[in-house]
């Protein structure tokens, strides 16, 4: 039977599955090479900066592929950031011509970045948290700006697995003091250097000249005028020292109510209308303060609406809008699509991706927002009505949909200085708590909502729509929500001016020296080099010409209707964009790109970047 089988068979017999298996790991194929070629890699402290922990002979994994290969290097945690360095460094792609950040290199995490942290013991992934009774054999760390990397510690002494991964569990995710942020330890140790002054470019808002100078800017000094009650917080320490009230609007009434119920003036429309905002009066039970309330608000209103030529349309972003809520749970569904830790993974999501992002409704709140402020725009503009944004504090939603209304029908918003100075003006000036929505403290998950990084997906979305309209690029909008979390700038790490102004303060009578000068992000210079900044500017951007009083009061020129053309003409919501034709367009583009992904041999960041292009290919339709 067996020769039979055998000689009459012939090629119809199936060949036999190879029956070898390998005890030896990917990683332990490299350990010898590894202890030949090892070499010492110097790690770069910034001023103030302190080194925590360390751990050797830890294999950083390359996630392109399945086969767990990498690269061996050294792992630190230091009071700034995570680090790995790499004993060959060209094996991770740290290439010389590549856009480089001189603060934050490659293979480095900031501890505000560290979003989530996972052990693997005995290939079963776990949550880390607090005391750890046992260690895991491998690390992998989900961050904020969409990356993921992955540590195997099988070959790391035990003493520094424990030191490691303690050290980084209790100094990422552990709750923490303002104070202990390394933001102060920065400002500290390079106060006594010379700083530029971001000031010459963009406007800070930080003095009554730069809001009357924004006031001759839009033509609204008419109408509006600015005030100094709040200087030294007297009134409200969640208002700026200064701000924009109507000029009707006595300004002994605006300490009535500790700063809320008080119409604060964001910008004015060409035909004179304006676009308000103003924080709920707080709520309380007695009865007659209830009545002095009501009687105060129908005084505000009188003194904002005046039929027929003024009107005003109050827009309650409270209840009429979508909720933080709704924006923290679509971004954290929505996030999931881009923390993927392998191949096999990747292709498994690869064929429900599209319902995957349907389902997280994080684009459907974008197209909100834009919607929404489309509909104040046509208030503003065909109906000639001013409007009042109405939120509990004036200090989330507000500034995202003033600040859309503004990047759309203010040209000089869309410039690099006047979005910067848009930024100081609606969200830093604005009392957004960056503080607290960036959870940079630990100390509460439930106020971690990405209003901001909301606000810069918007505007992502206009830019693609109209390249010429913006000097910025994409790149600017990248590192931009990257600096959110690099704390040696003070721009993103307060939840008010006054809280800012307050600590700079308490830190100069503690030690009895000059107060602290803490930098702004908009010194791109300590980012990056000259040569880099081109990067975040537009070559295709066409500076808008400014019209005469006839032309805006007569037919808009081709000029401006083709600058207003995608923002005020619904383009984002064409039906055409669900189509089965834009369907199967941005279908193939994906599956190419994706595969170009898991072929291309690229660093987690270069890797989870083009991820994220991906996703912006699709959107920008």
């Amino acid at each position: 039977m067996l020769g039979k089988g055998v000689v009459g068979g012939g090629g119809g017999t199936k060949a036999p599955k190879p029956s070898f298996v390998s005890y030896v790991r990917p990683e332990e194929i490299h350990t010898n090479e590894k202890e030949v070629t090892e070499k010492e890699v110097t790690l770069h402290l910034l001023p103030g900066e302190q080194l925590l922990c360390e751990a050797s002979t830890v294999l950083k994994y390359v996630q392109e592929d399945s086969c767990q290969r990498g690269i061996y290097g050294k792992l630190v945690c230091t009071d700034f950031k995570i680090a790995f360095l790499g004993d060959d460094e060209s094996a991770l792609g740290n290439d010389e011509t590549q856009f480089k950040n001189k603060v934050i290199g490659e293979n480095d995490i900031t501890l505000h970045c560290v979003d989530q942290i996972y052990g693997v013991f005995d290939e079963k992934k776990k949550t880390l948290f607090g005391q750890l009774k046992k260690y895991p054999e491998k690390l992998i760390i989900h961050c904020k700006d969409l990356r993921v990397f992955h540590f195997c510690l099988r070959y790391t002494k035990e003493e520094e697995v424990k030191r490691i991964v303690s050290g980084i569990i209790h100094h990422t995710l552990a709750p923490k003091l303002l104070k202990r942020l390394f933001l102060f330890s920065y400002a500290t140790a390079v106060q006594n250097n010379t700083a530029t002054s971001p000031k010459k470019q963009t406007v800070m808002f930080d003095t009554l000249a730069d809001w009357l100078w924004e006031l001759e800017r839009t033509k609204g000094s008419e109408k509006y005028t600015a005030v100094s009650v709040n200087e030294g917080y007297r009134v409200c320490a969640r208002l700026p020292a200064y701000f924009v009230i109507p000029t009707l609007l006595p300004e002994e009434n605006v300490p009535r109510f500790q700063g809320h119920g008080i119409p604060i003036w964001c910008w004015s429309c060409h035909n004179g209308c304006a676009l308000l905002k103003m924080s709920a009066l707080p709520k309380e039970q007695d009865d007659s303060i209830l009545q002095v309330q009501k009687s105060f608000l129908d005084g505000i209103y009188r003194i904002i609406h005046k039929p027929p030529k003024e009107l005003v349309k109050t827009e309650d972003l409270s209840s009429n809008f979508v909720s933080l809520q709704d924006i923290q749970t679509a971004y954290a569904k929505f996030k999931q699509l881009f923390l993927i830790d392998n191949s096999t993974e990747f292709w498994d999501t690869d064929i429900k991706w599209f319902s995957l992002l349907e389902s997280s409704s994080w684009l459907d709140i974008i197209r909100r927002c834009l919607k929404k402020a489309i509909e104040i725009i046509e208030c503003l503009e065909a109906q000639n009505m001013s409007v009042l944004l109405l939120e509990e504090n004036a200090s989330d939603l507000c500034c995202l949909i003033s600040s859309l209304v503004q990047v759309m029908m203010d040209p000089h918003c869309r410039t690099r200085v006047g979005f910067q100075s848009l930024v100081q003006k609606e969200w830093i000036m604005g009392g957004h708590c960056f503080l607290d929505r960036c959870n940079h403290l630990r100390q509460s998950d439930k106020e971690e909502v990405p209003v901001f990084l909301l606000f810069l997906d918007c505007v992502w979305q206009l830019v693609h729509q109209h390249p010429p309209a913006f000097e910025f690029t994409e790149t600017y909008l990248t590192v931009l929500s990257d600096s959110l979390y690099i704390p040696i700038f003070s721009t993103f790490f307060f939840n008010s001016p006054h809280q800012k102004d307050t600590n700079m303060g308490r830190e100069s009578q503690e030690t009895q020296s000059k107060p602290l000068n803490l930098l702004t992000v908009w010194d791109w210079s300590v980012q990056f080099e000259p040569k880099a900044q081109m990067l975040l500017r537009n070559p295709l951007y066409v500076e808008k010409p400014k019209l005469d009083k006839g032309q805006r009061k007569g037919v808009r020129s081709t000029t401006e209707e083709r600058s207003l053309a995608p923002f005020t003409k619904g383009r984002y919501f064409k039906k055409d964009c669900c189509g089965t034709k834009s369907r199967k367009w941005a279908l193939t583009r994906y599956q190419t790109a994706s595969a170009l992904i898991l072929n291309f041999p690229a660093s987690p960041t270069v890797r989870n970047k083009f991820l994220l292009f991906i996703y912006f290919s699709l959107t920008a339709v």
